[in-house]
């Protein structure tokens, strides 16, 4: 289990300040430097690939942020990571579902809505 899916883990004890600096010293200082601005990002986009790997018959698309997805089904017919749930304020979410107070929350809309070239 990588150390970002360790933090988005309910049970997990890890509180994002120390995955930071553990994940800070394993890793290139100018390459955290990078991630470490993009932080919010990379806990939205461990969120999502579980959510394409949960469900392989379903077309996910996603913004270039990472902070919406597009789906050819409705949420409720999404299969979610055990530990997130879908509210229409956060979205896919495990908001309050954290021992270390981060969270994910992903806005999902149809696949209609999706434009690439908007994008």
């Amino acid at each position: 289990m990588s150390k970002l899916h360790e933090i988005l883990h309910p049970d997990s004890e890890i509180s994002r300040t120390s995955a930071v600096e553990e994940v800070k010293q394993e890793t290139d200082t100018e390459l955290w430097e990078i991630l470490e601005e993009k932080k919010d990002i990379i806990f939205s986009d461990v969120a999502i690939e579980e959510v394409k790997r949960l469900n392989p018959n379903v077309q996910i698309e996603t913004d270039p942020d990472r902070w919406f997805i597009f789906s050819s089904v409705g949420v409720e017919k999404l299969v979610l990571p055990e530990w997130f749930y879908y509210n229409q304020k956060n979205g896919i979410t495990n908001k309050h579902n954290t021992k270390s107070g981060a969270y994910v929350s992903i806005i999902v809309y149809p696949i209609s809505h999706y434009d690439p070239d908007y994008l």
